[in-house]
């Protein structure tokens, strides 16, 4: 099966990856030290900012905005150095990864804000610990208390850092709305055609608001020019691709 294609513009990303079938890659406190070592020398090398960024047991979330077109060389450089890492110390080989990171390309504020609260509050949602500042490979505990000056250095021009302290603080020590995150990764939708990106922030369903049957045939036509497939329209009208195809041409 070919793989989607990956967004490599310029922006902001949340970024995840797993171990492989689940399985802790951070064992000791020095494995969280060298992944946030080798992170900062992926901020440094690739010119990336780290906004937030959470370490679990078996995977990470980091939430980061690049400069350039250079998300996938960036990320390569931090899994494969880390694995190699890890794979020497701990006398094993293979893959440590489940597979190629997750990227969720994020389109503006509201998405990043959700996004941060999300990543602050996973070791909660785990019930790992049970206060947002008592968890330490995250970004929250690191301006809190700056045990390590290296990894706050992480933080510089973090956005998070546009909050007074007791603002971020009380922000994500509120939980998000059940389905704020799911919003984030529904819309906008992202499309490539004709091997260029567009991104369509109005949903589908915004061109049939009214009724499905008023203005139909001209609303399946403005649903296509913005970008939507024929099969997608057609899916969503429960009609026949070919019927679109006649109705759009």
């Amino acid at each position: 099966m070919a793989r989607k294609d990956r967004i490599t513009e310029e922006g902001y990303y949340h970024i995840v990856n797993r171990g492989v079938e689940r399985r802790n890659v951070f064992l000791e406190p020095e494995d969280y030290d060298k992944f946030l070592d080798l992170l900062l020398d992926m901020k440094k090398m690739y010119n990336i900012n780290i906004h937030s960024y959470c370490l679990m047991t078996n995977h990470y979330h980091i939430l980061l905005e690049t400069t350039n077109r250079n998300i996938s060389e960036a990320i390569k450089f931090l899994n494969s150095f880390y694995s190699m890492y890890f794979n020497k110390k701990y006398k094993r080989s293979g893959h440590l990864w489940q597979g190629r990171f997750a990227s969720y390309y994020l389109y503006d504020d509201a998405h990043f804000w959700i996004v941060t609260n999300y990543i602050e509050r996973n070791p909660i949602k785990a019930n790992m610990v049970k206060s947002i500042d008592s968890y330490k490979y995250q970004s929250f505990f690191q301006w809190k208390h700056q045990e390590n000056q290296n990894y706050f250095i992480l933080l510089e021009n973090s956005k998070i850092l546009d909050m007074t302290f007791r603002e971020y603080e009380e922000y994500i020590s509120t939980d998000l709305q059940v389905d704020a995150l799911d919003t984030v990764y529904i819309s906008p939708i992202v499309k490539f055609r004709d091997g260029k990106m567009k991104i369509l922030k109005k949903r589908l369903e915004t061109f049939f608001e009214l009724d499905k049957d008023i203005n139909r045939n001209e609303n399946m036509k403005k649903a296509y020019e913005y970008g939507y497939t024929k099969t997608e329209i057609a899916n969503f009208l429960n009609l026949s691709s070919t019927t679109i195809s006649k109705i759009v041409s």
